[in-house]
């Protein structure tokens, strides 16, 4: 490794190696406490970890920094908090149907970003391993060493993937494209349901009749994108924060929380007199700060994950107050706005 590069990681401290072979390495940046992941891959493509560092998706860890050294490209990337599934599964056996389905959409809408973007990529290396469970059961893909490009191939020119996660085509019968990974989804999907990949074991319904269409050895006859697999497993996603998961847990706390607000609301409208709209100002400016609050905290839609430059910046907690800064911001301003038509 030369001067420039030693330089580069002088400031990084080892924590904790995550893998046998020691090429996985937790460090912390001793200049901010910040806690990454350092990755040296043997089998990789350069241009892939350069686009998804410059692009910065969503649900995948943000890449910081991606150096060949020798015949390995030296990767530093965000640490994820969490579990992988592969653990979760071990630990605590197979998900109820609705759970399962719900971290199969949220998968499947990382996957959508990625086989849509400029240029659309496939992972081809999907599996329990490779994704990790944060603290609330949000998925996160963690592993693009087997990604490309999707390109007008015949065939692959390097035959990658893991036994039962990956689809014909990856063995020589054909190129991949987003439909290997539509397959991968489908194994997982069967996995997390019954504990068994599904030439072992699948399971009977809707989600029997997706993974069916998912891992079918034709990728002809698998759905064509992962929005047609979305519309199979009749994804929530445009309910509001607390119904879109489908716990029950979930839902009661929202509903009592959009019954408080709209009785909240309704108290500021009227006097004590029982006259209607007397400060309708006050009501208006509470329902849209209170509104905006669960829409922007919870990310309904990604609106907050899309808000400009902030998912750039680097450091965890700086991130958050910028995150808070625009949520105060455009407090104030529905404040204004509302007081300007009101007077």
């Amino acid at each position: 490794m030369n001067q420039e590069a030693t330089s580069k990681w002088s400031s990084f401290r080892e924590l904790e190696r995550l893998d046998a072979s020691g090429k996985v390495v937790l460090l912390c940046d001793e200049r901010t406490g910040q806690r990454l992941v350092r990755k040296k891959i043997s089998l990789y493509s350069r241009e892939v970890y350069s686009y998804l560092m410059e692009a910065d998706f969503p649900g995948i860890p943000k890449i910081y920094d991606c150096t060949e050294a020798g015949e390995e490209l030296i990767v530093l990337e965000e640490y994820v908090e969490g579990t992988t599934l592969r653990r979760y599964l071990n630990e605590n056996g197979p998900f109820p149907e609705e759970e399962a389905s719900r971290i199969i959409c949220e998968l499947c809408e990382i996957l959508i970003r990625l086989h849509e973007g400029k240029h659309p990529v496939v992972g081809r290396d999907l599996k329990p391993e490779n994704i990790i469970l944060t603290e609330d059961l949000h998925p996160v893909i963690i592993d693009f060493d087997s990604a490309k490009f999707v390109r007008n191939e015949k065939n692959d020119t390097m035959l990658l993937g893991t036994p039962g996660y990956a689809a014909p085509e990856q063995y020589g019968f054909g190129a991949s494209d987003e439909r290997t990974d539509i397959y991968a989804v489908g194994v997982i999907l069967n996995e997390m349901l019954t504990g068994c990949i599904p030439m072992e074991q699948t399971v009977k319904g809707t989600c029997g009749r997706v993974i069916r269409r998912c891992t079918n050895l034709d990728p002809q006859a698998r759905p064509k994108t992962l929005r047609s697999v979305l519309g199979m497993l009749g994804y929530k996603k445009y309910l509001p924060p607390g119904f879109r998961t489908g716990q029950p847990t979930n839902m009661t706390i929202g509903a009592i929380g959009y019954i408080a607000n709209a009785w909240f609301t309704w108290e500021l409208l009227i006097a004590s007199d029982g006259n209607l709209f007397v400060n309708p100002s006050l009501a208006l400016t509470w329902l849209a700060i209170s509104m905006w609050t669960v829409l922007y905290g919870f990310d309904y839609l990604e609106i907050r994950t899309k808000t400009p430059l902030i998912g750039r910046i680097q450091n965890i907690v700086i991130r958050a107050i910028c995150y808070g800064i625009v949520w105060v911001f455009v407090m104030f301003a529905l404040i204004i706005v509302i007081s300007a038509v009101f007077q």
